[in-house]
């Protein structure tokens, strides 16, 4: 549904039926950042799950997530454009505001066009704002 019709997709990294207390088909624990990055950057509604907001400590990295969204004013309907993807680099620009990156590549500074500031970053991931 993201890929093809982003105004109608509701995106989430868990839920109540996939992870927390079910433990069936949980999103990995050590890229759940990374799914964060990608749905609250891109286009759609995205939705937090309680569990990670609120008992695994990810409540600041969400937060400035969640900032550069609101701040740049993506919605359901921004413009994606894909600058590059490969096996080790997903990088993206939204609204021509922000940048995200996903994967373990970190030699990304020659993508990154100038004007851009680092707004959030972590395991694998990193959030570019416009200035």
């Amino acid at each position: 549904m993201i890929g093809w019709w982003p105004a109608k997709a509701v995106t989430f990294v868990d839920n109540h039926d996939t992870g927390s207390t079910q433990h069936m088909w949980p999103f990995p624990s050590d890229r759940v950042m990374q799914g964060y990055a990608y749905i609250l950057t891109h286009p759609g509604t995205p939705c937090i799950f309680y569990d990670h907001f609120f008992d695994w400590g990810l409540k600041e990295e969400i937060d400035r997530l969640v900032s550069v969204r609101t701040r740049h004013g993506i919605h359901n309907e921004s413009k994606l454009q894909i600058i590059e993807a490969d096996a080790d680099l997903y990088l993206a620009e939204i609204d021509g505001k922000v940048i995200v990156k996903l994967g373990p590549r970190y030699d990304v500074g020659n993508l990154i066009p100038g004007g851009f500031k680092v707004a959030a970053h972590g395991n694998d991931y990193a959030v570019w704002e416009k200035i």
